[in-house]
């Protein structure tokens, strides 16, 4: 009888310790499958970061250069040369050009002279108008038009009994009457000393590079 029963606890013995390596068995048959998941999740996750950090670099990189493509369709940088635009813009300043835009009086414009440099001045006669200066005033078709950019300069000058623009008008510079079609009237801020289209004539609308968008003065950095 006791044989038989020590039998059976042995027999229990091994049935408990068979099912527990088996246990064991399954149990790290899991865990290793979870690794390996694991391992897959975070090789799938890195490269995902991979894709995810090249699109971001394209795109940045083709933004800029599109943005670099139009921007030098629309827009140029060039500086002042001279100083026939004192007090307003110096020699040296940078300029930011808007290209090909509508051209109103008084707008800051570049264009290319006889020598193929750029130039800055400031327009002052369209197309079809007569231009008249008469004792620093500025008649426009026989009507009076102030010059606000310059008045500080014009009383100065006149102070010491000099016009600060001498007396002139565009059929002076043209053999018509009124400045024809596709030409325009440039002056220097600096009237006494500037070249402009007293010197050079008028400027056509082919060498119009654009207006004055923005511009930085060196002189703010030496300030």
């Amino acid at each position: 009888m006791k044989k038989r029963m020590n039998q059976e606890k042995k027999q229990r013995k091994t049935s408990d310790t068979h099912q527990y390596n088996k246990k064991k068995q399954v149990s790290k048959s899991l865990n290793q499958r979870k690794r390996k998941t694991k391992g897959s999740i975070r090789r799938k996750n890195g490269k995902k970061k991979k894709m995810v950090l090249r699109d971001i670099i394209l795109t940045t990189f083709f933004t800029i250069f599109l943005s670099l493509a139009i921007g030098s369709i629309f827009f140029k940088v060039t500086t002042v040369q001279g100083h026939s635009m004192i007090p307003n813009l110096r020699d040296g300043d940078i300029l930011l050009i808007k290209k090909r835009t509508d051209l109103r009086r008084f707008d800051l414009v570049t264009f290319m002279n006889e020598k193929n440099n750029v130039q800055a001045r400031r327009l002052i006669g369209l197309p079809g108008e007569k231009i008249v200066y008469k004792e620093d005033t500025l008649y426009v078709d026989d009507q009076p038009v102030d010059e606000k950019f310059i008045v500080d300069e014009v009383n100065e000058s006149q102070r010491n009994g000099k016009n600060f623009t001498e007396d002139f008008t565009s059929e002076d510079l043209t053999s018509t009457k009124t400045i024809p079609e596709g030409y325009y009237l440039v002056l220097g801020d600096n009237r006494p000393y500037a070249a402009d289209s007293r010197v050079y004539g008028l400027i056509s609308a082919e060498n119009m590079i654009g207006k004055v968008y923005f511009h930085w003065s060196l002189s703010n950095i030496k300030r």
